[in-house]
């Protein structure tokens, strides 16, 4: 389970670096902007985890009419999203949880792009988001899919083996399936739709990979974990990786991303 104080600090101390890492999610980002400007037009609009605010700003040119409520866990992420966005006079910032909204506000759209995979309990987190939209809204998001970073986890599991260490928690954040996903928004009662695919990036290393992995705050917010990371376990794991995926001298890291689209 995600510690949320843990995470916001995570983030909150990379809020300076994170655009400079954030390949995939600036990706996500516009094929997020692509799926919002099909859905139609919104005059009010709620961002669950804006981070630096690089989504906001193509939402609130998207709809330059709307007003935007940008929301996100950490208050330094939103230090750094006012002072980027300050031009744009239809955008308003809190610091919000997005899977707990203190927010009684009504929404024609919900949109989120790369957050809902640090959420603990999706059907709770829903349930809010369709509370808070009126009538024919729309919920759209992009999150990270259950086989992302698969090369790492195989590797990890490979070096355990190796070690004969018996741990039964996955070495970072688990991700959730784009099946798991349409059905609990089919339950709350959202007409649900979604798309997949898989981003491959490339680096010069395993170490390389891990660093642009805490570059953007995202590393392990897990609480009470009892996951056993020694450097021996490390240098396995990084070697094997390197050895079973390493193409041209590059190292692969999958994401698997999942776009959903739920009106209500």
């Amino acid at each position: 389970m995600n510690n949320k104080k843990v995470l916001a600090r995570h983030f909150g101390r990379m809020s300076d670096s994170y655009d400079e890492y954030a390949n995939v999610q600036k990706y996500m980002a516009h094929s997020l902007h692509k799926l919002a400007e099909k859905s139609g037009e919104f005059e009010t609009i709620l961002e669950i985890g804006c981070g630096t605010g690089f989504f906001t700003r193509l939402l609130a040119t998207l709809y330059p009419h709307s007003q935007i409520l940008a929301t996100d866990i950490s208050p330094e992420m939103l230090i750094t999203a006012k002072s980027n966005l300050k031009g744009f006079s239809n955008i308003r910032f809190a610091v919000e949880d997005g899977e707990h909204l203190k927010t009684q506000e009504t929404f024609d759209l919900i949109i989120s792009n790369a957050a809902f995979q640090w959420f603990n309990h999706y059907q709770n987190a829903f349930q809010n988001f369709y509370d808070r939209l009126a009538p024919g809204g729309y919920l759209l998001f992009a999150t990270f899919g259950s086989d992302t970073f698969q090369e790492l986890d195989a590797s990890f599991k490979w070096a355990e083996q190796q070690l004969k260490l018996n741990i039964s928690e996955r070495h970072g954040p688990s991700f959730v399936s784009a099946d798991t996903l349409c059905d609990i928004m089919s339950c709350i009662g959202f007409t649900a739709q979604y798309s997949e695919e898989s981003y491959i990036e490339y680096f010069s290393s395993v170490r390389d990979f891990l660093t642009s992995v805490k570059k953007v705050g995202a590393n392990n917010a897990i609480e009470s974990s009892k996951i056993i990371v020694n450097r021996k376990l490390m240098l396995l794991m990084m070697e094997y990786y390197t050895q079973t995926y390493s193409c041209e001298q590059r190292i692969p890291a999958t994401y698997h991303i999942v776009y959903g689209s739920g009106m209500k």
